[in-house]
């Protein structure tokens, strides 16, 4: 399938009426201690690009913080959804329509960039995700922080031998001249607890090939690290191998 038939079906996935519903239910969560930990490097004042938004989730509770933020998401409804619990929250967020990989933001406009909930996963192909880091890391400002969030392949036994399995069958496939998911991406019907049907494709990264796309699109890796390790505040390389989701702190240099 085609990268362009990919993010139509992601399209679709999060247009679905039962899937934004779900994403506005759970803005009220907040933040998770682990992305509190990766936002804290944003500052009062700061103008930050929330990538993803869905219902608001991570968007209101940074304006809370006096940031400024601006909440975009592929799918309109999710931009509505944000707006609307910002508003009830008694904060403002900048609704804008766009696509990761297509930004509309001129360059060095941002003092930081937050892309949670494993939305860079969602991104089809190499190039298409380390594009996408390229815009991001366009529209900050020389000094601009990125936050970012990945799953890890790594962490679990059922994935090494997942992926050992579908990646070798892929390529076989490749070699024939047959389209495939590429290596290490996936398939999924419910990414939320709406109970749509729509499946939607994502990527799931390790720790070193996400060191590797914000290095080829530019950026200064400043953290890379696990959600325990952020949660706790305290250096453990041995965890980084089990844990579920990894965090990633970078920087324009220049």
């Amino acid at each position: 399938m085609s990268r362009p038939d990919l993010e139509t079906v992601v399209r679709r996935k999060y247009e679905d009426p039962a899937e934004v519903a779900e994403f506005a239910a759970l803005a009220g969560q907040g933040l998770t201690r682990f992305e509190d930990a990766l936002v804290g490097v944003f500052s009062s004042g700061d103008l930050v690009l929330d990538v993803g938004c869905g219902g608001g989730r991570e968007a209101v509770p940074m304006a809370r913080r006096g940031i400024r933020v601006v909440a975009m998401d592929l799918v309109p409804a999710m931009v509505r959804a944000a707006r609307r619990y910002a508003s009830a929250q008694g904060v403002t967020v900048l609704p804008v329509v766009a696509s990761a990989t297509a930004s509309p933001f001129r360059d060095g406009v941002f003092d930081g960039v937050a892309m949670l909930g494993q939305v860079i996963a969602h991104v089809p192909d190499r190039g298409g995700r380390t594009g996408a880091l390229r815009a991001v890391r366009q529209s900050l400002r020389p000094g601009g922080m990125l936050a970012m969030t990945t799953h890890n392949r790594r962490c679990h036994v059922k994935f090494r031998l997942y992926f050992a399995w579908v990646n070798l069958w892929r390529r076989i496939l490749r070699g024939l001249g047959v389209p495939t998911l590429g290596d290490y991406d996936r398939w999924t019907a419910r990414i939320s607890r709406a109970g749509s049907p729509v499946p939607v494709f994502f990527h799931m990264y390790d720790r070193e090939e996400a060191l590797a796309d914000l290095s080829q699109a530019g950026f200064t890796v400043l953290q890379a690290k696990s959600r325990a390790e952020f949660e706790s505040g305290r250096e453990d390389p041995a965890r980084r191998d089990r844990d579920y989701l990894l965090g990633f702190l970078a920087s324009r240099s220049v």
